[in-house]
């Protein structure tokens, strides 16, 4: 039911002045209260975090969800 009504908050032409939609901004603030000590998203996804090496020996890391690719956090 949560998917079906985000994917409906998806299609509205509503856009933040960092172009996220109304369900992107639930997301953030369901990540920012609750998801972020259970790790889990809105959309019922699991929350990873991946981190990479470049060649060059520069690491990197980013926070996502699993199912929705919703990007949470990156450095």
């Amino acid at each position: 039911m949560i998917k079906f009504i985000l994917n409906l908050l998806e299609k509205i032409p509503y856009r933040t002045r960092f172009g996220l939609s109304i369900s992107d901004e639930l997301k953030v603030i369901y990540y920012q209260k609750i998801g972020e000590k259970k790790q889990k998203c809105l959309c019922g996804g699991t929350i990873i975090t991946n981190s990479y090496c470049n060649a060059g020996g520069e690491a990197s890391w980013s926070t996502e969800c699993d199912d929705c690719q919703m990007l949470y956090d990156e450095g």
